[in-house]
């Protein structure tokens, strides 16, 4: 019996020390696939742009229609933009949609011409409005943050911890934070 109880505090023991790790191991995660989404969907857009010849949107939205700004975290929609307007009108067509975020995630898109969507020329630029978003967890770690930086010319990238810190830089080198 005494080495019952023995085994059973070290254990105790070893599993409370291996906690905070692995909460932060299982956050990265979510986190990581978050991000992979958002990339995937910006580089699907951009491929559609090219292969069908016409402007590919991406925004922010959960129904039919484009939703408030920084509201990615609710899902996104993926539509052909046959007006090049960067808002979805009736008839223009969706072509995929992406699911909400994980509870208390949130997603801030900057870009140079400070709109809501990024849409993709059939070029496979952008429509000149290079910029990033950032993903945030529920609790606002930085260092769980993540970093989407997408060019001008659509490529899209993701943000690099380059000074070791265990916290993502911007593309000016400054620290994201949430």
């Amino acid at each position: 019996m005494m080495e019952l109880m023995t085994t059973l505090a070290v254990a105790a023991v070893l599993t409370s020390a291996a906690a905070p790790g692995m909460a932060n191991l299982v956050g990265g995660s979510q986190a990581d696939a978050a991000i992979a989404r958002l990339h995937g969907a910006v580089q699907f857009a951009r491929q559609l742009a090219v292969a069908r010849r016409v402007t590919a949107t991406l925004c922010p939205g959960s129904g039919s229609a484009c939703g408030r700004r920084n509201s990615w975290h609710e899902g996104a929609l993926i539509f052909l933009d046959e007006n090049a307007n960067g808002a979805r009108e009736a008839g223009e067509e969706i072509v995929s949609r992406l699911a909400p975020l994980a509870a208390g995630y949130r997603v801030a898109w900057r870009s140079f011409r400070n709109r809501r969507s990024l849409s993709m020329r059939p070029t496979g630029l952008t429509d000149w409005q290079n910029g990033s978003m950032l993903l945030c967890p529920p609790d606002g770690d930085a260092r769980q943050a993540r970093l989407l930086i997408v060019s001008a010319h659509g490529r899209a990238r993701l943000g690099r911890d380059s000074d070791g810190d265990g916290v993502v830089e911007r593309a000016d080198g400054r620290p994201v934070s949430c």
